[in-house]
């Protein structure tokens, strides 16, 4: 598998500013070839220097483009597999069970996608646009495997879930590939939802899973038996608790988006709410739980 991350640079639209040709010199990025308004820089540092090379770019960018224009830039720090996705239009594997494939492979990719089908039914169709969930990140995989454990314990099948940030909807549509009855799939940001919503469609599960832009303090409590949280840890801090309501007894959480760094953390945080881990794993150093409200209630 490639190592490595990619940084696109969006400039504001319509702008006229001409790029400087020595932006990355001196510097451990590279340019790519992309798309007309988007810089595209990858470096192949070993993860230990992502965060200096990323500070590195940065300076440099801020130095040499315009204040304005600077001002005006958004960024996206992605691994090289999710460039190479987006570029390449290749199938990803997602966690042990599953393939995300681009929107419309058939032409290019039907041998591949063959290949995959022959060992497994379990694809869906994904376009990642800006949104988070393409897959490629250690905790998206980490709760794929997690639905996975709980498919395969018959948790998932006929249940109403929630996917808490749910980005590209990536989650979300898997539980309902899964049986899940219903799927609300929530974000506050606009281009996710929008992004969620064509992948949905895209996978023809309009009737099951559906998107909303809000909070959770827009939806009702003690309506949903799972909920799926792949969130930062400061969120989660903020927003366990919420969750946590929102379930009806007994109830699951899939947690995912921190380091194992901060397991200890994480488990205080747990007992809190006087959750119980039943299920965990480290991936590329991300974790994954799945923590319940009453574990008796669970047959396994």
């Amino acid at each position: 598998m490639n190592k490595g991350i990619v940084v696109q640079i969006r400039l504001p639209r319509d702008c006229s500013v001409n790029i400087p040709a020595n932006l990355y010199l001196g510097t451990h990025w590279r340019i790519l070839k992309g798309t007309s308004g988007i810089l595209t820089f990858s470096t192949s540092e070993p993860v230990s220097r992502w965060n200096f090379c990323l500070r590195e770019l940065q300076n440099r960018v801020c130095r040499l483009l315009p204040g304005d224009i600077h001002a005006a830039t958004e960024w996206e720090v992605m691994p090289l597999e999710r460039y190479n996705l987006l570029r390449d239009k290749e199938p990803v594997r997602i966690g042990r069970s599953w393939i995300a494939v681009p929107p419309d492979p058939l032409s290019s990719h039907t041998r591949t996608l063959n290949r995959y089908e022959a060992s497994t039914k379990n694809i869906i169709f994904l376009s990642p646009g800006w949104a988070f969930g393409d897959g490629c990140h250690a905790s998206t995989q980490g709760s794929v495997n997690a639905l996975q454990y709980l498919h395969e314990h018959n948790l998932v099948r006929g249940r109403s879930v929630l996917d808490v940030g749910t980005g590209t909807g990536i989650l979300g549509i898997i539980a309902g590939k899964m049986g899940a009855r219903s799927v609300i799939c929530m974000d506050i940001d606009p281009e996710s939802t929008r992004v969620a919503k064509g992948n949905i469609r895209r996978n023809g599960l309009d009737a099951t899973v559906s998107v909303t832009q809000g909070t959770l303090e827009d939806l009702p409590p003690g309506k949903w038996t799972m909920a799926l949280a792949n969130l930062t840890i400061s969120v989660m801090f903020r927003m366990l608790g919420r969750i946590v309501k929102l379930l009806n007894a007994p109830g699951v959480v899939v947690m995912s988006g921190f380091k194992s760094t901060g397991r200890g953390e994480v488990a205080k945080l747990i007992r809190s709410y006087c959750l119980e881990v039943i299920w965990s794993e480290e991936h590329d150093g991300w974790v994954t739980s799945i923590v319940q409200k009453n574990r008796k209630a669970l047959s396994f």
